[in-house]
């Protein structure tokens, strides 16, 4: 009796191992079929975003996808004029402080001599006496100010104020004999048309700027828009040798000067220094849907790579 039930157990045993080790063959078969067809439902999760030729995806309110990644709101940074910042991004990880003010003054105060000689206010004319402010302030400090901009990983600010620093260097070393530039050319004509090339330049690049801020705030945008209407009628004045274009330059030239100081303020005023914050008022966005919060639930495309 016991030598049969010894052979009960052990073909008990057998069978039931059997039965264990072809339950796991099918379970494996099962899971390596379910993995060669994957699930309708979630078939774009495991698709290389590389493959995506259309990515669809809506803001839930606490979450922002910027360049395929997921961050959350209150880890980026808004749009804001004080800090040179013409959209949402990914704080710095350098600690430095908040460079915007210093290269916004420098461009405010060149800005606002030039426009006021412009104007010919009190019948100044000769504005020799804005070189040194642009050769130093205008130029150089706010050009150190933009190349502080990019070591905090800022590219718009960097841009803007690198290339306005070069800007009022060259327009004060056009006036300095010791550089050849106004002192030349023979002829008021060349002078001018020269001149005029000058702030075409400028122009186009202020337009660039200009287009990376539609989406900012409504008064960083308006700043460049100034700067831009500015740019413009000082080319017409060069052009076609239009005083009321000139005067008109130094009047807008005077607004956009007082909106980069505003912007310089925002950039320095806080609670603790201040009894009154500036609060940005973002942009209109353009299609905005009903139920999308703060305009950021658009649709973007991922081209093929």
């Amino acid at each position: 009796m016991s030598e049969f039930k010894g052979n009960s157990e052990h073909h008990e045993l057998s069978h039931s191992n059997s039965f264990e080790i072809k339950h796991e063959e099918t379970s494996q078969h099962q899971l390596h079929h379910h993995q060669q067809q994957p699930s309708h439902h979630h078939s774009a999760i495991h698709l290389p975003m590389a493959h995506l030729s259309i990515s669809q995806v809506h803001d839930d309110g606490d979450y922002i996808f910027m360049d395929n990644k997921k961050f959350r709101k209150q880890d980026l940074v808004k749009a804001f004029g004080g800090q040179m910042n013409p959209g949402w991004s990914v704080p710095s990880i350098h600690k430095f402080g908040n460079p915007a003010p210093l290269g916004l003054s420098a461009f405010a105060y060149c800005t606002f001599v030039a426009s006021l000689i412009n104007c010919g206010t009190r019948g100044v004319s000769n504005d020799n006496i804005n070189n040194g402010a642009a050769m130093f302030y205008g130029g150089f400090i706010q050009f150190v100010a933009g190349l502080w901009e990019i070591s905090l990983e800022n590219a718009f600010g960097g841009l803007a104020f690198c290339s306005f620093g070069g800007y009022w260097m060259a327009s004060a070393a056009n006036k300095i004999p010791w550089f050849h530039g106004d002192v030349s050319y023979t002829t008021t004509e060349e002078l001018n048309l020269s001149m005029g090339f000058f702030y075409l330049g400028w122009l186009l690049f202020t337009i660039i700027l200009l287009a990376c801020t539609i989406k900012s705030t409504i008064l960083f945008f308006l700043l460049f828009v100034l700067v831009f209407l500015r740019l413009l009628l000082l080319t017409i004045f060069r052009f076609y040798d239009m005083h009321s274009a000139e005067v008109a330059a130094g009047v807008v030239g005077v607004m956009a000067a007082l909106l980069a100081w505003y912007h310089a303020y925002a950039g320095l005023a806080t609670h603790q220094n201040s009894y009154y914050v500036v609060e940005p008022v973002p942009m209109p966005v353009i299609g905005k849907k009903k139920d999308d919060d703060d305009g950021l639930g658009e649709e973007y495309t991922d081209s093929q790579v």
